[in-house]
């Protein structure tokens, strides 16, 4: 369920309640001017958004309503199983936010792939 880049953005923005689309997309870009994971600075885009916001109501944690107005108005909010998730995930995301300096060193660490630490692993 957590399997996506957006998906933790989505469930913290809209924990606040319900968002029409143009508003959730400005609430995660003001939350991802620095993502810790990668070391860059990320801004989600349009499309990534609404290929996230469908899976998430497939797999029943987004509720969407189209509201019958001109221009066209969309409004997402959590489910109940939603809300679930993001409770449950709040202990990994606070770490992640606490830890955002070592997050940072592991990320400009160099890659030593599957080479052994010690002599006496290496071959003669």
């Amino acid at each position: 369920m957590l399997n996506g880049e957006w998906i933790t953005h989505i469930l913290v923005a809209l924990n606040a309640g319900s968002l029409h689309y143009n508003e959730l997309h400005a609430a995660i870009q003001e939350m991802t001017t620095f993502d810790p994971w990668t070391g860059s600075v990320r801004k989600i885009q349009s499309r990534a958004l609404g290929r996230t916001l469908r899976r998430m109501e497939t797999a029943g944690l987004v509720d969407r309503v189209e509201e019958r107005t001109f221009p066209r108005s969309v409004v997402y909010s959590l489910t109940p199983a939603g809300a679930d998730l993001l409770v449950r995930a709040r202990p990994l995301i606070d770490w992640a936010e606490e830890n955002l300096d070592l997050i940072e060193r592991l990320q400009k660490a160099p890659d030593d792939g599957d080479q052994p630490q010690d002599d006496e692993d290496q071959p003669d």
